[in-house]
């Protein structure tokens, strides 16, 4: 993290109690946990400003005349945190999180929301009455329950579905949820690379982006590189060799008893070559080679701890749909903390090859430092700089 004068920062001096973001995160950097950082500290001091935000108008909604009036809250714009991976967002929210002083709150993996909120409007249609409107409905139910919810890796990638959730989120938030969201994307750029879909996309996108300020955590440095790989948890080149040794990890630590099973999914399985208790063994081709979404990645590291992988190829961008639930699949081991170990054609950092259509895939950094941090730490939990 780049050393920073104390002077570049608000001024307002850190007491051993203070609470709040911005407090938390001077916290960090007096105890010598974090180096001081511009970006990062521009972002906790908005973070604390949504934080003290929230709190007077829950006060104000507590008030005698405003319960009586039962109006609708006043609007309270969300904050959508973009940046690179490395660049601090998951630690910022952490700390907005565990500092905000709102009860109906809710953090949680956007693709897990995405789920959710699929599944519910798959089981609202399968009942005999019909609804006028089943979106809004849902959108109701979840401002009822939410005052604040928080999306940690915010990424849309099919359309039908980003249809879907960004019209209930741009009701949820017009009912006076309010929305804090991190990303390695900029609103105007998701789905990018599908321009097909884009017309369709763009009012949904507008929509929701006027809800939010978004904010670029634009750090000098990315506090995931520089990180030895473990020789044991990334083996390279793909080989035989290297075949041979992750599969005697493998046979380790599963005493050799290792079976196939699968997950399922509601109505479908999705089969597993080789596993044991919370330890499983894929294939690249396996996990990326068919048609898998987020759904089934959640699944699979809602079953099992640790996954090995093998033969993890250089990634073509004319292999885009393999390369993106790649990038889904780090996703999700990442944020459920799953432990990795792997054969690979190259280092994380060497695994992107250009190619024909290579403009198809322009975010090559994003999955290679996605391997880095999910294979940095064989102990569950990374650092907490993300």
């Amino acid at each position: 993290m780049p050393e920073l004068n104390s002077a570049s920062l608000p001024s307002r001096s850190v007491m051993p109690g203070a609470t709040g973001v911005l407090s938390a995160y001077r916290r960090l950097i007096a105890q010598g946990k974090i180096e001081a950082d511009t970006a990062q500290g521009h972002a906790a001091e908005a973070l604390d400003k949504l934080a003290q935000a929230l709190q007077a108008r829950h006060e104000t909604r507590e008030g005698f005349f405003s319960r009586l009036s039962k109006r609708r809250p006043a609007p309270i714009k969300g904050l959508y945190l973009v940046g690179e991976v490395g660049r601090g967002k998951t630690m910022l929210m952490d700390l907005f999180c565990r500092e905000v002083a709102v009860t109906k709150k809710r953090r949680i993996h956007f693709h897990a929301f995405m789920q959710e909120v699929l599944r519910a409007l798959h089981k609202g249609q399968g009942r005999s009455e019909r609804h006028e409107d089943p979106v809004r409905e849902l959108a109701q139910k979840v401002h009822e329950q939410n005052d604040l919810l928080c999306f940690d890796e915010f990424q849309i990638n099919d359309m039908s579905d980003a249809v879907l959730v960004l019209r209930l989120l741009d009701m949820v938030m017009a009912l006076g949820t309010v929305v804090v969201a991190t990303s390695n994307t900029a609103p105007p750029d998701l789905m990018k690379n599908q321009a097909q879909n884009r017309a369709t996309m763009r009012p949904y996108l507008e929509a929701f982006g006027a809800h939010m300020q978004v904010l670029t955590l634009e750090a000098a440095r990315d506090y995931r590189r520089g990180r030895e790989l473990d020789a044991q948890t990334w083996l390279v080149p793909d080989s035989e060799e290297n075949s041979a040794h992750l599969r005697q990890k493998f046979e380790t630590e599963t005493q050799g008893s290792a079976e196939p099973d699968f997950v399922s999914i509601g109505s479908r399985r999705v089969p597993v070559p080789f596993c044991k208790g919370d330890v499983a063994w894929f294939t690249f081709e396996a996990l990326c080679g068919d048609a898998r979404g987020p759904a089934d990645y959640l699944a699979i590291v809602a079953r099992f701890r640790t996954i090995f992988i093998d033969r993890i190829p250089a990634l073509v961008p004319d292999q885009y749909d393999k390369a993106r639930r790649f990038i889904n699949l780090i996703d999700v081991m990442y944020e459920n903390h799953t432990n990795l170990f792997a054969s690979a054609a190259a280092q994380p950092e060497a695994l992107y090859q250009t190619g024909e259509n290579a403009t198809a895939f322009e975010a090559p950094p994003h999955v290679l430092r996605k391997c880095v941090r999910a294979t940095g730490s064989a102990e569950g939990r990374p650092p907490a700089q993300r």
